[in-house]
């Protein structure tokens, strides 16, 4: 069996996954990717790379590990590497409007969105979509950091005008329709191999800045899925409260199992040659489904898995398809 190296930035997210090979009795490899050396033109070693890579590193100070990143796939499929979520699935995890062609190419419906360079310009954006509210976001976040809702062109003419908001890391904002949901929660759908795992009923009513990832940290204040901590609470008592705020949030569910729209995410999966990842979608009043988000580096919420029954894990699901691969 080849070895099994896993390409990321962020050690906290690796721990289950580290578990599960635990488990099999297996021992990955890591590549922690911040800053370093790419050996371009030596060989590297016939392994299976998986990456991980997130389109939030910056946000945990990594402000070029997805660049590095691309470097180091670039260097591995140069030797015809088996590299797990490549170069080109790198791309779309760090350009949502990227991720909104390559849906509409397979036949997938996204919401009315253009994109804005210079917030000078949002103004001018909005006036052409005759419709509110409207939603504001950065091409490049992760973890649903800065994404914002405005209600009326006064709103956002407010906001443009102020001189304390934070470009996106790429310069590109995202305006997009607000998608009124037919009921308060958005849907991610999660994929291994490429195959159905299966769906996750995420509660809006806190907000929609929304992170699958069991451990959010409670600094990313737009991040709802981490209580707000109570000072005058135990540390049990806090650790209480955010697993039930928690257990309100995550649901796996099985409504749109037989639903057309798994197997359309399996075809813009194989398009793309995306092997992992978490796709999420909005069903409006009139029962339309509207993707808005891929993930590729994705995460599983392991509450909601032990609440379904723990059969079907996400990480565990993950080491076995890795496993096989290095077979």
């Amino acid at each position: 069996m080849r070895d099994i190296v896993i390409i990321h930035e962020n050690d906290e997210w690796l721990v289950p996954l580290r578990a599960e090979f635990a488990k099999r009795g297996v021992n990955a490899r890591e590549m922690f990717l911040d800053t370093g050396v790419v050996p371009f033109t030596e060989e590297p070693s016939d392994a299976v790379y998986y990456n991980r890579m997130s389109a939030s590193s910056h946000t945990r100070g990594h402000r070029f590990a997805p660049e590095l990143t691309r470097a180091v796939l670039t260097w591995l499929e140069g030797y015809q590497r088996t590299v797990v979520n490549n170069t080109g699935v790198l791309a779309l995890e760090v350009c949502k409007i990227s991720q909104y062609a390559a849906l509409q190419r397979t036949g997938l419906q996204v919401p009315k969105t253009h994109a804005v360079v210079g917030i000078q310009h949002v103004l001018q954006a909005a006036e052409q979509f005759n419709q509110w509210p409207l939603i504001l976001k950065p091409n490049r976040g992760g973890k649903g950091l800065g994404v914002q809702r405005f209600n009326s062109l006064a709103e956002l003419q407010t906001y443009v005008e102020r001189t304390d908001h934070e470009e996106p890391l790429d310069g590109i904002w995202l305006l997009q329709e607000y998608i009124q949901p037919k009921e308060p929660f958005i849907t991610r759908a999660e994929f291994v191999g490429r195959k159905f795992l299966y769906t996750v009923q995420v509660n809006t009513e806190d907000g929609f800045e929304l992170c699958p990832a069991d451990n959010c940290s409670i600094e990313d204040k737009f991040c709802p899925t981490g209580a707000e901590p109570d000072p005058s609470a135990s540390a049990t008592e806090s650790a209480s409260a955010s697993s039930a705020q928690e257990a309100h949030k995550f649901t796996i569910t099985e409504r749109f199992n037989s639903h057309s729209i798994i197997s359309q995410l399996e075809g813009f999966l194989s398009d793309n040659a995306i092997d992992v990842a978490g796709i999420e979608f909005i069903e409006n009043a009139e029962g339309e489904l509207f993707v808005y988000d891929v993930n590729t580096n994705t995460n599983y919420n392991q509450a909601a898995e032990e609440r379904a029954g723990g059969e079907r894990t996400g990480m565990g699901a993950l080491a076995d398809y890795l496993i096989k691969i290095a077979k």
